[in-house]
């Protein structure tokens, strides 16, 4: 399988960093949509999408407020957090037919998964309605089972290999490797198959 090098980051990329992701090999450069974040620079604004793109990068998007537990998911936060993608995605003039990945940051239990996770997906799913592809960040055991759901169609394994099912997921579009600091960047490396669902703007 042919993989391409990318990052996903908290930080705001500037120009000066996107040619030097560019001069270094990079393809792509995941960034994030939120709603209650209070991180500085973690929203992915029109402005920076254009910098990126225009360096000659793919953008890939990923919801994220903070699913970092079990009591973060529910059909109710999988219905606002679509439409809180839905609407930044269009902010930032993200194409429709790309992906938008949404996450569940921490080694969920197979109860927890088949629970209010799936309802969670199955959220999402109704209100994106096709107009992006919904991806899932997780462990190998919550990707392949919201995979089977038919609630995703693309998977972003994360980079902690000790959560369940991580070692033996082979079916991911995107692997994460661990945390480093990447020109400045607060950053994870990644690799991702050809068809991952990212995106340019114009």
């Amino acid at each position: 399988m042919a993989t391409l090098t990318g990052l996903d980051t908290t930080t705001q990329v500037t120009s000066d960093v996107a040619a030097e992701l560019i001069e270094n090999g990079y393809s792509f450069v995941g960034r994030y949509y939120s709603r209650t974040t209070k991180i500085a620079g973690k929203k992915l604004t029109g402005a920076e999408a254009v910098i990126i793109c225009n360096a000659g990068l793919q953008l890939v998007a990923v919801y994220e407020d903070g699913p970092t537990s079990y009591s973060y998911f529910s059909a109710d936060r999988g219905t606002a957090d679509a439409q809180g993608a839905i609407a930044q995605a269009a902010s930032v003039g993200q194409p429709n037919g790309s992906a938008i990945y949404f996450t569940v940051d921490y080694d969920a239990a197979a109860s927890e998964i088949a629970g209010e996770i799936t309802n969670y997906f199955q959220a999402v799913r109704d209100a994106i309605g096709g107009q992006f592809i919904v991806g899932v960040y997780g462990s190998g055991a919550t990707c392949q089972a919201i995979l089977t759901a038919g609630l995703a169609e693309l998977a972003w394994l994360s980079c902690s290999t000790a959560w369940s099912g991580s070692k033996t997921f082979a079916n991911w579009a995107i692997k994460q490797g661990n945390p480093e600091t990447i020109f400045g960047l607060n950053a994870d490396p990644d690799q991702a198959i050809d068809d991952f669902g990212a995106f340019v703007v114009a």
